[in-house]
């Protein structure tokens, strides 16, 4: 006569001993299992490092052309209506009343030689061009805030004809170099783009393919899991982590070479730096170093399950 026990074990404490389990088998088990297969993985580690490393480098480019060029843009709003150097105050004057007339126009300023001077010797490459000269080459100028960019070039036309505008080069207007600037952005985005694409299609179907190798190595332990009555997610999970673990030490390491490259660069030309692409910092790249890392677990954990889904379900 067999006489059952039944252990008096806590609610609690079975709870804490089912979550203990499941996290070893989850995590702690993929971890030794993604170790022990590391060369079956290294050409998936490879490829998404070098993905996510070129994904974080465009990134932090794509920023700062973006911000380059929303100062582009604020700048583009700025008229510079250059003055001649016998101009007599009077005629200023009257030319800058008649702007501050004009409807399209937000507000007039003024620029004298001895400023444009100082304003010049503090941006990049000119400083040298402002020393090599005996005299002053730079004019005075009125500084017009236009309200809209597509109005600049019409106040630009109509003081072209002022007599203490400078005949030679009267404003600062450039019709074609704004288009030339979009069109040149646009085609290195659409260019990146597509490579990154290409890249994050090679990437994601190399780890996926040596998830499947992994699962197929593990056949054997997969079917006597299925057998045992497990769950899909027992048998699922681990392969998941481990995708998951590829793409988050490969979104590690390029995450810390982009935090390197990009706060190296920030501080090698700081004061050039500021002025093309102000707002760009460490701590900007410390985000697209993080945005980095999250990518690589999201991909690997994408491809793990496709590659899961595709070979278990057939």
């Amino acid at each position: 006569m067999g006489v059952v026990l039944n252990a008096p074990f806590p609610r609690r404490r079975r709870l804490l001993n089912t979550i203990r389990n499941t996290l070893r088998h989850l995590f702690l088990d993929a971890a030794r299992a993604w170790i022990r297969n590391l060369g079956a993985t290294g050409p998936a580690l490879g490829s998404m490092t070098l993905l996510l490393l070129l994904s974080g480098l465009v990134g932090l480019t794509a920023y700062t052309i973006q911000r380059l060029a929303a100062t582009q843009a604020s700048n583009a709003a700025v008229l510079h209506v250059y003055l001649r150097d016998d101009a007599q105050p009077a005629d200023v004057m009257a030319l800058r009343t008649k702007l501050s007339a004009d409807r399209r126009v937000a507000g007039v300023g003024y620029t004298s030689k001895a400023a444009a001077l100082q304003q010049a010797q503090t941006r990049p490459g000119m400083s040298d061009l402002a020393g090599a000269a005996d005299e002053n080459p730079f004019p005075a100028s009125i500084d017009v805030k236009v309200r809209s960019v597509a109005d600049v070039g019409a106040v630009a036309g109509s003081v072209g004809t002022n007599a203490p505008v400078d005949p030679i080069l009267p404003t600062s207007y450039n019709p074609g170099a704004s288009d030339r600037i979009q069109k040149a952005l646009l085609i290195v985005g659409i260019a990146g783009a597509a490579f990154l694409l290409l890249l994050g299609f090679v990437a994601v179907t190399v780890t996926a393919n040596s998830i499947r190798t992994t699962i197929m190595a593990r056949e054997s332990e997969v079917a006597i899991m299925q057998l045992v009555g497990a769950r899909r997610w027992m048998v699922r999970g681990p392969f998941v982590v481990e995708g998951a673990m590829t793409g988050g030490v490969a979104g590690l390491a390029a995450g810390l070479v982009t935090l390197v490259a990009g706060v190296a660069v920030v501080a090698a030309g700081r004061s050039t730096f500021a002025q093309i692409a102000p707002g760009v910092d460490a701590r900007v790249c410390a985000l697209a170093a993080g945005l980095v890392l999250v990518t690589g677990l999201l991909l690997g954990s994408a491809a793990s399950l496709y590659s899961v889904h595709r070979q278990l379900e057939s």
